[in-house]
């Protein structure tokens, strides 16, 4: 009955992580280049339960008796990102940079380089191209400075003021791209010594914007399935508990 219990239990603490990874996937539904995470599960490790020795064991017997194996449900194993293409939204805007195919953009932050798929940049006032949180955009030259907003870029990340190629756009993939680790909504950090290089089939498309890769009925119908699983559960440790609570009550009589 208390293996019942564990695993109902457990069951309820997945699913609720399994909704709030489905909210926060639908909260960022309009974020640039976001992401969609998925929650990959695992069942706990068996452990073996044996009965302790009693009376009716062999006089100076310590070797207790195996009664079977005690499985505690599920949890959560990791994190997965799904790395497939949004859909690309066009503004017209010269400083709106979406990638087509593997790979990220390169950003200076305080903590050291981190990448990212969403291209909404902006000028400063000395001409430098920015994230919304102030990170300046990277090329094989070092930051990219453009002027105005007169200027162009390639499919290859070429940056062009005038008839003059001023830098070109650092695109870059990994190996493993489940070893990159989230920061916010839309940057990842490279875990330890990830092999970094650079991304043959990253094409830039100027005026775009590459949006979440989020389904919004996929994300709904999933959002009731993990409902629906989690009353279950909680009817499943309901019964067990008004259960356990009859026993004991049926036992206290007896006595």
């Amino acid at each position: 009955m208390l293996r019942g219990q564990y695993m109902a239990g457990t069951g309820m603490m997945l699913q609720r992580r399994l909704m709030e990874n489905i909210t926060h996937n639908i909260t960022n539904a309009d974020t640039t280049g976001y992401k969609k995470n998925h929650l990959v599960s695992r069942s706990f490790d068996d452990v073996l339960i044996q009965r302790i020795r009693d009376g009716g064991d062999a006089a100076g017997s310590a070797r207790a008796q195996a009664v079977g194996p005690l499985n505690f449900g599920t949890r959560v194993d990791q994190v997965y990102v799904s790395f497939e293409q949004g859909i690309l939204e066009q503004t017209d805007l010269n400083t709106d940079l979406a990638l087509t195919g593997e790979g990220f953009f390169v950003l200076e932050t305080p903590q050291g380089e981190r990448y990212t798929r969403s291209g909404a940049f902006y000028l400063t006032q000395d001409g430098y191209l920015v994230d919304s949180q102030g990170h300046f955009l990277l090329g094989t030259e070092g930051r990219v400075q453009v002027g105005g907003e007169d200027f162009a870029v390639g499919g290859r990340g070429e940056v062009s003021v005038g008839d003059e190629v001023v830098n070109r756009l650092r695109l870059v993939t990994f190996a493993n791209p489940q070893a990159l680790r989230k920061q916010g909504d839309s940057l990842y950090a490279a875990q330890g010594e990830a092999p970094l290089e650079e991304a043959p089939e990253a094409a830039v498309k100027q005026g775009f914007l590459e949006g979440s890769n989020i389904e919004i009925g996929r994300e709904m119908v999933d959002m009731m399935t993990v409902y629906r699983v989690y009353e279950t559960n909680q009817r499943i440790l309901s019964m067990i508990d008004e259960t356990v609570g009859k026993a004991v009550n049926e036992i206290g009589r007896l006595r």
